[in-house]
């Protein structure tokens, strides 16, 4: 049976994502994900049996787009991790990814992830997609707090699991296990989550902005999960450097600053409102601006409505003392804005 596999996101939709489909205006369509980050809400719709188009400026979402949602049914096989690559290629990608050593890893395991790096340039297709998904994995489980931005004095630290014991009571050895133990781990895990929706799925590593431009089609429903202003919200910081390990980085509008967030945001409706009936925008009560501030921009371009649902995110294990409300914001696009 299929499953959402195992990401390690910040900001995951996961346990959301029943409720946030259940309240789309269509059960059945061509849903835009604008931001799609760790797919689950593109994953969701994918079972629901809508045709999915998932998008995001970060290559590390891009290449999980491409190996759950848009591959309908190749899997890896063990024979795809015996790929031969000559020492040369690994010392030369050794080299061009040096900069995670003392950063996010030690030198002997930047040559372990540059050998995989080189195999995964071998393969071709999905099943490409789906070993860069597994590398990815494993990148972001060896990282405490699986994020790529925590000081290497803390990763350092937090590594040594008889002071990770000591302090948390909890050894955390799987941050010392090679990458492949960790891609192995998770082999089946990734390949389960491979299915056929009949559906003809699109995955797009672009800006929104770009995306929008790029869309040739009017579509049923344009979901947007954008950087919530105030929250823990810098994706570029805590998954950046995969992307630099491929020279796969883009420019992309920041939607997390606050001052600038509204503004963004309604240019990028502005652009949005030709391309589908209905705008559905997922959000929180932490948000600032406030959902209200954004509720009103929205009434200028058709009805507004409003879901709320009260929610609990986990970070590392943990659940936020502090309950938060989950808010779905969806605009009915006024008839005079549809292009003709």
């Amino acid at each position: 049976m299929n499953k959402y596999p195992k990401i390690n996101y910040i900001g995951n939709k996961n346990k959301l994502t029943d409720w946030i489909v259940d309240n789309f205006p269509y059960k059945k369509g061509t849903v835009l994900d604008l931001f799609c980050g760790g797919c689950s809400v593109s994953y969701a719709l994918k079972e629901r049996g809508y045709r999915v188009y998932s998008n995001d400026a970060l290559y590390s979402n891009y290449v999980l787009a491409k190996a759950i949602i848009e591959n309908n049914h190749v899997i890896l096989n063990n024979d795809d991790f015996n790929i031969g690559v000559s020492k040369k290629e690994i010392i030369q990608k050794h080299e061009e990814i040096r900069f995670l050593e003392n950063r996010l890893y030690f030198p002997n395991e930047v040559g372990e992830l540059a050998e995989l790096v080189c195999k995964s340039a071998k393969l071709e297709g999905y099943k490409k997609y789906l070993f860069l998904s597994l590398i990815r994995r494993a990148m972001i489980r060896k990282i405490p707090y699986s994020r790529m931005n925590v000081p290497w004095n803390q990763i350092v630290k937090l590594r040594d699991e008889d002071y990770s014991y000591a302090k948390y009571k909890r050894r955390r050895a799987y941050h010392n296990l090679p990458f492949i133990d960790h891609i192995y781990e998770n082999l089946d895990n990734y390949n389960n989550s491979v299915f056929d929706n009949k559906q003809d799925n699109k995955a797009f590593n672009n800006d929104a902005f770009e995306m929008i431009d790029q869309l040739e089609e009017k579509v049923d429903v344009i979901y947007m999960d954008p950087p919530y202003p105030a929250t823990m919200n810098k994706y570029g910081d805590f998954y950046g450097l995969y992307d630099s390990i491929f020279n796969k980085e883009i420019n992309y509008i920041n939607f997390s600053e606050n001052n600038k967030f509204l503004d963004n945001l309604e240019k990028l409706i502005l652009k949005c409102l030709p391309k589908s009936k209905y705008i559905v925008i997922s959000e929180n009560n932490k948000t600032k601006p406030s959902i209200n501030d954004i509720s009103d921009m929205l009434s200028k371009y058709g009805k507004v409505e409003i879901k709320e649902k009260r929610h609990q995110y986990k970070v590392t294990n943990k659940e936020n003392k502090n309950e938060t409300i989950e808010v779905l914001i969806i605009l009915q696009v006024k008839t005079s804005n549809h292009s003709s």
